[in-house]
């Protein structure tokens, strides 16, 4: 079997369309198109449903999406085994780090790590937590860094990395302003702004408030926590943000009082998948972050 052309039909399927498929893969369509009709041929049958308004799969096209998406992981475990055999510590790396995340803590991590390891073709990927533990179950990333809790985490190992206090912003003028710490029970009548809903801290707090009894009034959602603080720095609602972030705020009208009643911590951890290959990029990595995150917890 071509290994180029299971791969043509794998991405075909991953995007559903014949074009987006083809640009992802720098291809013409036409040469998609003619190695997915190579495969059928040499299958001796029809992969894909021509006829048919929206994308659809055959029965042959379903069994060959489940296996041949599990062909394509095992040669892609295989070849990072077969670099590090010949290769020592060369290879690539992609790593997945929310920016609230990157910006509290990574940024010297990674600058350290790409000088020590000038051989590994390292890539970061900026994203919320959601869509970087969603990009881990797709293989397009070898690590992710997230907050806990999640759902299935049977699935992965879990490195715990640090953990500080989510902590309630408010205007200089507010009610609350004065008060060291605040009850969650207290911003029912709040006006929330959030970090929007690919960050697992979106969930986090709507399901804290719910503990509490409430549900959020969420006014306003942005993918920039700088941006959050600077609307809540106009007086226009509040905004509940990790500790370690606030600090590189310098703003005279606002106010960070901690909660409680529940008590929020953020939980930040490193996540692969139990499926993979643990190269020999990967594990350098891990064990870099896990001693640079002990030295800051020290």
């Amino acid at each position: 079997m071509n290994i180029k052309y299971l791969l043509y039909f794998k991405e075909t399927v991953d995007n559903k369309s014949f074009t987006k498929a083809a640009e992802k893969l720098y291809v013409s369509q036409s040469a998609l198109s003619k190695g997915i009709k190579c495969l059928e041929r040499e299958l001796n049958c029809v992969l894909i449903d021509r006829f048919t308004k929206e994308f659809s799969l055959t029965k042959e096209g379903e069994i060959l999406r489940r296996m041949g998406g599990e062909m394509l992981n095992t040669i892609k475990e295989y070849e990072a085994k077969i670099y590090d055999c010949i290769k020592n510590c060369k290879g690539s790396l992609r790593v997945g780090i929310p920016p609230v995340i990157a910006t509290a803590y990574f940024a010297p991590i990674i600058y350290q790590f790409e000088n020590i390891y000038k051989d590994v073709d390292f890539k970061v990927f900026e994203a919320g937590a959601k869509i970087i533990k969603k990009m881990v179950d797709e293989h397009t990333l070898d690590i992710g860094i997230v907050i806990l809790p999640f759902d299935n985490c049977e699935n992965y190992h879990i490195e715990p990395l640090i953990s500080s206090e989510n902590m309630l912003v408010v205007h200089k003028d507010h009610p609350l302003a004065t008060r060291k710490t605040v009850k969650l029970k207290e911003l029912k009548n709040e006006n929330f702004l959030m970090l929007d809903n690919s960050y697992m801290l979106y969930d986090r707090i709507i399901a804290i408030c719910k503990q509490a009894g409430f549900y959020p009034n969420i006014i306003g959602e942005s993918s920039q926590w700088d941006f959050l603080v600077e609307i809540v720095s106009c007086n226009q609602g509040i905004c509940i943000l990790p500790q370690p972030i606030l600090r590189k705020i310098h703003l005279d009208n606002i106010r960070c009082i901690s909660l409680t009643e529940p008590e929020f911590p953020w939980d930040i951890a490193m996540i692969t998948k139990k499926e993979n290959y643990c190269s020999k990029p990967m594990k350098y990595f891990k064990e870099f972050t896990l001693s640079s995150m002990e030295t800051l917890k020290n």
